[in-house]
This record gives C-alpha cells, structure tokens and sequence, in this order.
C-alpha cells in the first residue's frame, strides 16, 4: 500500500481494527502498516473473486433440483403433501426429521420474505409469492437439506432423480454414497460463502500458519466449488473457465497477487514494444499481475492482467 498514507490511529485502530488485523500479523509477512492493510485488501480482493463462482455453485445447484422436482411433483412441490420421506405418514404422530422441518423453514422463511419485499417496494398485500419467487428467496442450506438420506429410498426423491441434477461424473457408482458425499460438498461451499459473505478472513483455518497455507487452503476450496458446479452441470464449468471466472479466482489467491496488494512488487519499465510482448505473454503464461512502467509521452504505471 502507499506509504503516504496515514494509517494510524483511525484507519487500522478505529475503522479496520487492530482485533481484526491481528490474525493477518501472524501468518503474512508484514514489515509496516502500509503491508498489513495491503494483506487485508488482498482477502477483500479474493472474496471479491470467489463470488461469481460461490453465485454460480448455489444458482446453478438451486435450479437442477428444482426442475427435476417441478417436473415431477409440479409446483410448489416441498408442501408437506408432496415431498415425502422416509417416515412420511399421513396419519402418523412421529416427529419429523430435522431436515424435514428445516427444509419447511427454509421455504415459509422465503415465501415471507418475498412478501415483505412486495409490500415495502409495491405497497402489494394481497398478492401471493410465485413458486419461482419462492425458490430464489431460499438459503442455500435448503438444498443442503434435501440431500439429506431422509430422501433417498423407493418412491422418494433420490435415487430417481439423481442422474437428472447431478449429470457429470459422480464421486462413486453408488447412488447412496454419491448422495452423502455431494451433501458434504455443498456443506463446506455454504460454510465457506458465509465466511465470504460476512467479510471474514476467509483464508482461516486451523493449521494454517504460513502464506504458502493459506494459499494451499483457498486453492482447496477452489476446487470443492468447481467440482459442486461440474458434479451438476460440466457446461456452466466450462462457461465459468472460458470466461476468466476460474482463473481470475486462481490469480487472485497467490503469493503474486498478495505482494501486489502490499506494494512489493517492482514495476518493470518498458521502453520498447518487443519488452511489452514478451511481459504480456508471461502474464498469460503464469497467471499473473505483471506492474508495468511505460515511457511514452511521459510516465505511465499500468498493470497487466489477464483476461
């Protein structure tokens, strides 16, 4: 970061806090004050690149199952007449399973919400949410849920309509255990989206003590959320890749993009178009911010991304 800038007291001690910076001067290499805004920038600027991705995962997850269960169930199809499970009964006085209740919670939470949305921008009271309406309004822990082996058995939602959601490669031949580790997927993608969603350090986990660490841990979860994406859909993978998405998410965590952050990384001066070319297509190569200085119709710092 620049050096002319005041950081102290009200910057770092009163509006970033030095509680929250704390953890950064454990694990990053941090010389100044200057360095360690540049490090809590920098997890600004990852959170920033994994959003589009995170989106993509709970969108792209939330519409598979819902158009496999509407085509089925028809709509508004979590209504306790429709989606049944194991110990579903008319008649019986059972408690219902906890993913059951929560799935119910999750939904009445969303129909009420897009009802208090109509009515505080359209002055609308009379009017119901559409089943549509509904689903955007859910938390991701909803589809969560409905992964749940309360689903999964003859007549039920799963193993019917698994291949129909989940059409890339499954993580195993059988239904069950393609079931429960898919569950276990989508739970550390929503952990993680909190964390990002919250504005916390989101390269924190036990074990991480180094930068090398922390970019090891965001890199893993890099891949559970493109391996949720392409478990359902191997297209929206590869428009995420084909559009930068994936790999501006690569670039950003990386010890590269960390010092840029700081403003520890030497900018090269560029005085020929030959020098350029070959910067421009190191960038490219590696993945890379290159800092650039060029002398033409006098002084000009830029920085070379790829797209």
């Amino acid at each position: 970061m620049p050096k002319n800038i005041s950081y102290r007291p009200v910057l770092i001690d009163q509006l970033i806090t030095n509680e929250r910076l704390a953890s950064y001067k454990t694990v990053f290499q941090i010389s100044d004050d200057a360095e360690l805004v540049g490090a809590y920038l920098w997890n600004t600027k990852v959170c920033s690149a994994f959003y589009p991705l995170l989106n993509a995962a709970e969108i792209t997850l939330r519409n598979a199952i819902d158009h496999a269960l509407r085509n089925d169930l028809g709509g508004f199809w979590w209504k306790e007449n429709k989606l049944h499970f194991k110990s579903y009964s008319k008649t019986s006085n059972s408690p219902v399973p906890y993913s059951v209740n929560a799935i119910r919670k999750n939904f009445k939470n969303g129909f009420d919400q897009v009802t208090r949305d109509k009515k505080r921008r359209y002055k609308v009271t009379n009017q119901r949410p559409t089943h549509q309406e509904i689903i955007a309004n859910t938390d991701l822990s909803t589809w969560e849920f409905l992964l749940d082996s309360e689903f999964m058995g003859p007549k039920l939602i799963w193993p019917k309509h698994l291949g129909t959601v989940f059409r890339g490669q499954w993580p195993s031949v059988k239904a069950a255990q393609t079931l429960d580790s898919t569950k276990d997927l989508v739970k550390t993608v929503r952990e993680f989206r909190n964390r990002v969603s919250h504005h916390e350090p989101v390269w924190k986990r036990y074990g991480v003590r180094t930068e090398s660490d922390v970019m090891e841990h965001l890199h893993e979860k890099l891949r559970k959320i493109t391996s949720l994406i392409s478990l359902v859909s191997p297209e929206k993978l590869d428009l995420l890749d084909k559009s930068g998405i994936i790999s501006r998410a690569e670039r950003a965590c990386s010890i590269n993009e960390l010092r840029r952050c700081q403003h520890r990384l030497e900018a090269q001066s560029v005085k020929s178009m030959s020098k350029l070319s070959r910067i421009a297509k190191k960038a490219v190569r590696d993945n890379s911010s290159e800092q650039i200085v060029l002398y033409k119709n006098g002084k000009t710092r830029v920085t070379f991304e790829p797209c």
